[in-house]
């Protein structure tokens, strides 16, 4: 039996690949600074990342496989106000648990960067598309711990996401930050009282337009590809860009529920379109996402029902 680590374990996507590597057979290993109750943990540590010592520690008494690296902030806007705290979590962070790896001879590692990494562009966005790490500290943080990995000597694999969305179609795990940023579940906690950041991106219809993959496809991508580590930058996306008033839309269609909203300011360092070519995904991992849009909508809808309902509760 292979033995798992995953950083930011109690996260929106450390709690799906839980539940994906244990289905597959692994013993997990669950690493955060924030407890979780996931029956798919066998061992859960509560510890930051830049903590070395504490680190060591771990590494010392549980011998890994394969460190899936979650951990870290993921804001854009929240990077803008605090960009140190960014670079200190994302880039420090990283280079810490890749020296404690190498210490340790661990030498494998999956890591979870950005599409907000690329230039924004109307094309599909491979990864040989122009980067601009300067986009905002998020981006650049990023990149950084990208790089420390290239060079680390390690086998990886680096993951570019494009918007993780949707619930565990089980109804065991969702989308649950706070403050809530992300657009669906957004959506959900604002029905009657909805913003809708710009309306003049150069788009077709003045809103941001994104590239929508369900959090489990993704979680079974990392599965597939732990269990052959390519050294490679792969993109995770669906290929088909959605603009944020066209999610509006279909909310309303898939919920029977109006959604009442306006127009506010832009938000600090959002492009206007970042849509996946997932070409590589598909050639390497055999990747193709089974939830579409529709899928995506409901199950976070049906996830964030449940949460009222416990809430009422």
């Amino acid at each position: 039996m292979k033995t798992a680590l995953i950083t930011g374990v109690s996260g929106y996507l450390g709690s799906h690949v839980a539940k994906a590597l244990k289905k597959a057979g692994w013993k997990v290993v669950g690493l955060d600074i924030q407890h979780t109750i996931n029956p798919y943990i066998d061992i859960f540590y509560l510890c930051n990342i830049s903590d070395a010592v504490s680190l060591d520690e771990l590494f010392t008494r549980v011998k890994f496989d394969t460190v899936f690296h979650f951990a870290g902030l993921i804001e854009v806007g929240s990077s803008v106000k605090n960009p140190a705290g960014y670079w200190k979590t994302n880039a420090g962070g990283t280079i810490n648990l890749l020296d404690i790896m190498k210490r340790h001879k661990v030498e494998n590692i999956l890591y979870s960067s950005t599409a907000g990494l690329y230039e924004t562009n109307n094309i599909l966005l491979n990864e040989e598309c122009p980067l601009n790490p300067h986009n905002n500290p998020y981006a650049g943080s990023k990149y950084a711990a990208e790089i420390a990995i290239k060079q680390s000597g390690l086998n990886y694999q680096i993951f570019r996401y494009f918007n993780l969305a949707g619930a565990d179609p089980d109804g065991e795990f969702g989308e649950n930050h706070f403050p809530e940023t992300h657009l669906i579940p957004r959506i959900f906690q604002n029905l009657n009282n909805f913003t809708i950041y710009g309306n003049d991106y150069d788009t077709m219809d003045g809103t941001c337009v994104r590239d929508y993959v369900h959090v489990s496809d993704v979680a079974e991508a990392h599965v597939l590809a732990a269990e052959n580590l390519r050294n490679l930058t792969i993109n995770l996306g669906t290929g088909i860009g959605y603009s944020v008033k066209e999610i509006v839309n279909l909310v309303e269609f898939v919920t029977g529920t109006r959604v009442n909203f306006t127009f506010g300011e832009k938000r600090d360092g959002d492009p206007s379109q970042l849509v996946a070519d997932i070409s590589l995904a598909k050639e390497h991992l055999q990747f193709l996402p089974n939830h579409n849009i529709i899928s995506i909508i409901l199950t976070a809808y049906e996830w964030h029902e449940k949460q009222e309902r416990g809430n009422i509760v």
